[in-house]
């Protein structure tokens, strides 16, 4: 399945972000459902914008350490840019629900609108 990667970030989010917060901060958007979506693993509707996960899957994704990505996520979780949410199910105590905030799905731009056209 190709899954559209139509999102954008409004610049004073991430002019504030370090390095490593603003790449963990576009992973979460690109993987983030871009529609409101069933997930068959936790029977947890999916709004777009969010996203299932835990930090030892997050890491495997990003190619972090464990720790740094629990620690990143919880760096944008204290500045506000994503809420996390607990999956409270028996086998699966390590996953919760990242809502991403501040970011613009599916936003189209028009050629013409480009800065750069090209």
């Amino acid at each position: 399945m190709n899954k559209p990667y139509s999102f954008s970030v409004p610049y004073d989010v991430a002019e504030k972000l370090t390095p490593k917060e603003r790449f963990v901060y576009y992973e979460l958007c690109r993987l983030a459902a871009t529609e409101p979506t069933k997930d068959t693993t936790f029977g947890v509707t999916l709004e777009p914008g969010s996203l299932i996960t835990s930090h030892y899957r997050l890491s495997k994704i990003l190619d972090y350490a464990y720790s740094q990505t629990a620690i990143i996520i919880e760096h944008l979780a204290y500045k506000d840019l994503v809420e996390i949410t607990p999956i409270a199910q028996g086998g699966f105590q390590s996953y919760y629900l990242i809502r991403v905030k501040n970011m613009d799905q599916g936003t189209k731009v028009r050629p013409e609108d480009r800065l750069f056209p090209f």
